[in-house]
């Protein structure tokens, strides 16, 4: 392989990579801007933990002696910063 052939092919893969890295990196502001952090989070939680997220998170709370793990109140609050509702201003 000359000099010439191994450049461009170098210049190629390194702007593929800046694309998917580009791409991916919208994916994931639209996600998060439309579905919202908090909900996001909490499916990752759940694909991780095989659904039991909540459940283990309310034993770890118990053992600190609450009464709560806070989970829902996360989630609700990371949806309120992140999240774009939509038809928050549509009136029929």
């Amino acid at each position: 392989m000359n000099r010439k052939s191994y450049f461009i092919s170098a210049l190629i893969s390194a702007l593929l990579a800046i694309y998917a890295n580009t791409f991916f990196m919208w994916v994931v502001v639209l996600l998060v801007t439309y579905i919202g952090f908090g909900t996001l989070l909490a499916f990752v939680i759940d694909i991780l933990t095989a659904g039991y997220g909540k459940d283990i998170a309310m034993w770890v709370a118990m053992k600190r002696g609450l009464t709560d793990c806070g989970c829902d109140r996360r989630k609700a609050l990371l949806d309120k910063y992140t999240k774009i509702n939509l038809y928050e201003n549509i009136k029929l």
